[in-house]
């Protein structure tokens, strides 16, 4: 480790995978800041975050492999080097780049749960008279944790139309459609041509709530099968670890003790 520390080049691999950490950090800091989200809006595409993780993964590994080669580094520092450069590659190169499209499609799940919940209060609020402005504004009036992603699309939404000058279901709906999540698409379209016709959508409405229903119970149900399985697994796996330790017990020191007890 000594060598590794005093090898000529150590300065200059220090210094650009310490630049490679701050372009890092810095992209991190980036995809966790809150934007909205506007339709047709530019941005890097899953396909060039992915090749852009997998340069920068590349990049990195390399800088380490070479440090490792520059320096001669034997035993424990090179194995640490090398599963250095196989972390930043695996880090860099799968796993960051993927983070947008999981928190995607986490997000797309909570709204299609939350989805029902949506059609039943515009429902009702429409059975009152109200306007579909005042029926979103009233939505988002009172925050709520558990109702975040849809409060916070349907304030986007009142934010976009506003910006330009759209119908209100109409800018949802151009909102919606950049979620991804296809039954709260399906919805907000019906209602958004309701408001263009001047038509009902009470019957849409009732049969869209319906079948998101039916969807929410059919995953429900799967979710409790599967976690049932799950725990099944983890109480068969404990059990035979546990019949294996007291197996061990018994075939070691510890039958060895028994017997001069007894």
């Amino acid at each position: 480790m000594h060598d590794l520390l005093i090898a000529p080049s150590t300065p200059a691999y220090t210094m650009a995978f310490a630049g490679a950490l701050m372009a890092l950090l810095g992209v991190a800091l980036m995809e966790h800041r809150p934007q909205p989200v506007t339709p047709g809006g530019t941005g890097l595409s899953d396909a060039g975050r992915l090749a852009a993780g997998q340069v920068a993964g590349l990049v990195v590994a390399a800088m380490l492999v070479g440090l490792n080669f520059a320096s001669g580094q034997r035993g424990n520092a090179q194995s640490l080097l090398l599963c250095g450069a196989l972390a930043a590659y695996l880090g860099l190169g799968v796993v960051l780049p993927r983070q947008p499209q999981l928190r995607r499609e986490r997000e797309a799940v909570a709204l299609r749960r939350l989805t029902p919940g949506l059609v039943s209060f515009v429902r009702v609020a429409l059975g009152s008279f109200e306007a579909p402005i005042e029926i979103m504004r009233r939505y988002t009036h009172r925050p709520q944790r558990r109702l975040a992603p849809m409060q916070l699309l349907v304030a986007e939404a009142l934010q976009f139309g506003a910006d330009m000058r759209l119908r209100p279901f109409a800018a949802l709906s151009a909102v919606a459609r950049a979620r991804g999540c296809r039954e709260l698409t399906d919805v907000v379209n019906a209602l958004a041509q309701a408001e263009a016709e001047g038509a009902g959508v009470e019957t849409v409405l009732a049969a869209h709530q319906s079948t998101l229903e039916l969807i929410l119970e059919g995953e429900f149900k799967r979710m409790v099968r599967r976690r049932s399985m799950y725990l099944l697994l983890m109480v068969s796996i404990s059990l035979v670890v546990g019949i294996l330790l007291n197996l061990l017990f018994v075939m070691t020191a510890g039958g060895s003790v028994l017997t001069q007890i007894g």
